[in-house]
């Protein structure tokens, strides 16, 4: 190959995927990356210390996709104040991090007080399908209490139905104090 010259071709082609497509995919790899996340832990580790890792980074992880989408929208932390500010913007969250396979909806009672509903939940489908689901610890409220902090309010929330005990649905108290 004497003569020839070295071509170097850089190609920038890819495939179009629609942006919700695209949103969807991200979605279920994070979800399906916290699921791996858990069994490595508990295999690593054993069932209660990957509940309690599980607890713990869902809380940080909160905290920090709400500090993410806030920044996005020019919302500043302790700028929320009530009810149906909070669930507005917990809506924007889920609709932001959660795959659209997920069934829930809030009920505001008044501006410190309100209820999550969880109808379908996927991620408690795919817990389902272990053999240790009774040993499992549904993390979620972690994730929501992550939230309520980068948000800089204080409240409580209660659960008071969980599909992982039994319940047809997840039912939570959002309770400012």
């Amino acid at each position: 190959m004497v003569g020839m010259k070295k071509i170097e071709l850089i190609l920038k082609d890819k495939h179009f995927i629609p942006l919700e497509t695209q949103k969807f995919i991200l979605q279920m790899c994070w979800a399906q990356h916290d699921g791996q996340w858990f069994l490595k832990a508990k295999k690593k580790y054993g069932m209660n210390e990957a509940n309690q890792l599980n607890q713990e980074v869902i809380s940080s992880i909160g905290k920090i996709e709400a500090r993410h989408i806030l920044n996005a929208l020019g919302i500043k932390k302790g700028s929320i104040n009530t009810i149906p500010e909070i669930f507005k913007i917990i809506n924007t969250f889920m609709n932001v991090i959660i795959p659209k396979v997920m069934k829930f909806k809030f009920l505001v009672h008044s501006e410190t007080e309100g209820i999550a509903l969880v109808e379908k939940c996927f991620i408690w489908k795919e817990v389902e399908k272990s053999k240790e689901s009774t040993e499992y610890k549904c993390a979620c409220n972690f994730r929501h209490k992550g939230w309520l902090e980068a948000m800089g309010v204080k409240g409580d929330i209660i659960p008071l139905q969980r599909i992982s005990n039994g319940d047809e649905i997840c039912e939570f108290k959002f309770v400012l104090t």
